[in-house]
């Protein structure tokens, strides 16, 4: 990419975990397991080892108190080692102990390991509680890739909502209302963009070269969003919808997996070059197909034409809820669009291809 990040990303080094490990000293482990259980043996062991997964505030609070209370905080280091759970409580047992954090990502389907933004849930609904700063991020590719694929093909989730965002972005500008335009951020989204078009094969199959555009990516995406404050430019009416989905079923998808469809689904109510949304996601290989979700039609229509109401409860950024009335029409042709997307399942067995 010929852009320079706009503010200063997280230092990213790529080399093995277990050499990194090993210079770290006391440490503990946040983790999801898989990979934990295969990758143990070969890194030096930590304090305590927590295992990730339940984001409820109230839930990692008891976390942090417990090992508090046990003196298990205490001249330690928190590396989370993982995908999205694990690198977001990490986060949060760091700053709540204010102790040094290490983020390792094992996947790339979710941009947690290089933004600063510590996201959980309360009662059922993504809040945003702190921000914090690893000391490194630590890419170990050769784990990455060989994590499932379609874990890490969801990583184009955060990256295709450029697409969507931006656009909402532009459209509240044009109202008056919300964060001011800036056309520095507006370019790194495009650069974003055509990167992607450009690695969409690497992408798809999975292989070192898309690994480390999805990272670098991440890492341009979380120094832009640390600096301007706010992720106008990469956060728009694709994960509002998704926000609203989850808090109205309780489900929990892969994250990049689900902003994957709301994009597709999203550009086309927005009129904004849905076909392009539609052709990244087709050729990426990444599971979006709202049936390989398990995503429920009438829910979806329903949440989305209760989006504008949901984003003013929740003090979301405007979108194009706000500013067009979303219909009924409108809602399903969205949802016909969408459901184009290719299948991503085993007539046999009905499993996702890996």
């Amino acid at each position: 990419m010929a852009q320079q990040p706009i503010g200063t990303p997280f230092t990213c080094e790529e080399v093995p975990l277990s050499g990194a490990i090993s210079t770290i000293g006391a440490y503990i482990a946040v983790v999801n397991d898989p990979p934990w259980s295969d990758l143990v043996d070969g890194l030096a062991l930590p304090r305590a080892v927590v295992e990730a997964g339940n984001m409820d505030l109230v839930h990692l609070d008891s976390i942090h108190d417990r090992l508090a209370g046990s003196g298990t905080l205490s001249d330690v280091t928190v590396v989370g080692i993982g995908g999205g759970t694990a690198l977001d409580t990490a986060k949060y047992l760091a700053w709540r102990a204010g102790i040094p954090l290490v983020q390792a990502p094992t996947i790339t389907s979710v941009d947690a390991g290089f933004t600063d933004a510590i996201g959980v849930r309360v009662d059922g609904k993504v809040r945003y509680v702190g921000h914090i700063v690893p000391e490194r991020v630590i890419l170990d590719v050769d784990i990455i890739a060989s994590a499932p694929k379609r874990l890490n093909r969801a990583g184009i989730g955060d990256i295709l909502s450029c697409h969507t965002g931006l656009h909402d972005w532009r459209a509240a500008t044009d109202a008056g209302v919300g964060h001011a335009w800036d056309d520095d951020l507006a370019q790194l989204a495009d650069t974003l963009l055509r990167g992607l078009d450009a690695s969409i094969v690497d992408i798809a199959q999975a292989n070192p070269t898309g690994i480390r555009f999805v990272a670098d990516a991440y890492r341009q995406i979380g120094a832009a969003c640390a600096a301007a404050g706010h992720s106008r430019f990469e956060e728009g009416s694709e994960h509002f919808w998704a926000y609203a989905y989850e808090h109205a079923t309780g489900a929990h998808h892969v994250h990049g997996e689900l902003i994957a469809f709301a994009t597709v689904a999203l550009a086309h109510v927005q009129h904004n070059d849905p076909a392009f949304a539609h052709r990244i996601v087709s050729s990426s290989g990444v599971v979006a197909h709202p049936a390989d979700l398990d995503i429920d039609h009438f829910v979806y229509v329903e949440t989305l034409l209760g989006l504008r109401d949901y984003a003013r409860a929740e003090g979301l950024d405007v979108g194009v809820a706000d500013l067009r009335t979303i219909t009924r029409s409108m809602a399903e042709e969205s949802w016909e669009f969408a459901s184009s997307l290719p299948r991503r399942t085993t007539l046999a067995t009905g499993s996702a291809i890996t």
